[in-house]
């Protein structure tokens, strides 16, 4: 058996902890579905960073979700945060401006640091609060952490059933140090598919990829993000050379939220025609993140009769997050790998509109498998 040098497998290793692993976590919409872990946490006493992408997918009631909960021995809200960025550190929330909620990705990141004695939440790349922290506190370990469910009881204990995340998580990261302002910007301006994070492997507490490997309690499921696949971000060359539309014998953005299960009709049709015509104006720009969250919060429709609402009630131990209700019809199926980081081209949007003329003559139908997979067999 030949010997490998030990610099060779150091270097191995460095190289397997890098590797950008595109998988998110899918968490059931109950009160069982979570990540248990008991980390010592004593890096972070002192300062701390904790970033994530987070997609709300329930709107069970219109108290916050949370996707993160770290109880310690002596404080059963020593960490929490929520899918609309509500940030609790040592017992107490941070005053922010509650961001308007759509669906589809955002990016949370909380910080906060012994030295400068002040805490602060990012939601897409802009600080949108900050507070002080009382003199001479350090993180309390040691504690029970765990993703997609709020408990209070160190050690997995006492779970809030009102108060499950139900979401999709990806990108979870833990670091030991205070990321600066510019740091997360650039984190959220990069979008999810980048590997900006390995810039900070040496301050990785706690990383993606090693909270992936953790045991999962019940309806926690992990599946691959295509928009983020190696053909996709990478694309070879006869791909980039290739002219027509972009995977033009895809039906696959018929199981995202605005089709599947859903009957087909002239108003969903002509609800995708609209969003179509808008984003062609977008002519030669990349369909990126930043260029979706543009078009949900300028180009999207408000659910009639609700209004955002700010409601916090310790005593019953509601923690209610001011929230802004959108209707399902949004951008989401743009971060589909049909679309998501492709160029806008007449090319691109005459090939969906193609599909949505065939999926007309489906009118009255219920959008199921069983009409995809004849799209799928008949229309490739």
């Amino acid at each position: 058996m030949v010997a490998v040098p030990l610099f060779l497998v150091a270097i191995l290793q460095l190289t397997a902890s890098h590797e950008v692993t595109y998988k998110s976590l899918t968490f059931g919409k109950d009160a069982s579905s979570y990540v248990l872990m008991s980390p010592d946490m004593s890096p972070l006493q002192e300062e701390l960073t904790i970033c994530s992408w987070i997609k709300r997918m329930s709107n069970h009631q219109k108290n916050a979700q949370y996707w993160l909960s770290y109880v310690a021995s002596a404080n059963y809200e020593e960490i929490i945060i929520s899918d609309t960025a509500l940030y609790y550190l040592f017992r107490d929330g941070t005053s922010y401006t509650h961001p308007s909620l759509t669906t589809g990705w955002h990016h949370i990141c909380c910080t906060w640091s012994y030295s400068s004695r002040t805490k602060r939440v990012y939601y897409d790349g802009v600080q949108i609060g900050s507070e002080s922290t009382p003199s001479g506190r350090k993180l309390n370990i040691p504690g029970s952490l765990m993703l997609g469910q709020l408990h209070q009881g160190y050690g997995g204990g006492t779970i809030q059933s009102c108060c499950y995340f139900g979401g999709e998580m990806f990108q979870t990261n833990f670091f030991s140090t205070e990321l600066s302002s510019s740091q997360i910007k650039e984190m959220y301006s990069q979008g999810r598919c980048s590997n900006y994070t390995q810039n900070f492997s040496d301050v990785t507490f706690l990383s993606w990829e090693e909270i992936l490997q953790k045991d999962r309690h019940g309806s926690v499921t992990d599946k691959d993000l295509e928009e983020c696949s190696t053909d996709h971000t990478h694309p070879t060359e006869e791909e980039e050379t290739t002219e027509g539309p972009v995977n033009s014998t895809s039906w696959r953005f018929l199981r995202g939220e605005h089709f599947y299960n859903k009957e087909i009709s002239t108003d969903m049709i002509s609800k995708m025609t609209g969003r179509l015509d808008l984003l062609i104006e977008f002519y030669n720009h990349t369909v990126d993140d930043a260029l979706i969250k543009h078009l949900e919060k300028h180009h999207t429709d408000k659910a009639p009769g609700n209004s955002i609402e700010e409601v916090e009630d310790r005593e019953s131990e509601e923690m209610t997050d001011s929230l802004e209700l959108f209707l399902t019809d949004n951008w989401e199926f743009l971060t589909d790998r049909m679309f998501y980081m492709k160029i806008v081209t007449e090319d691109l949007i005459s090939g969906m509109t193609e599909r949505l003329d065939l999926l007309a003559e489906f009118s009255g139908h219920l959008c199921d498998d069983s009409i995809i997979n004849h799209l799928e067999k008949h229309h490739a």
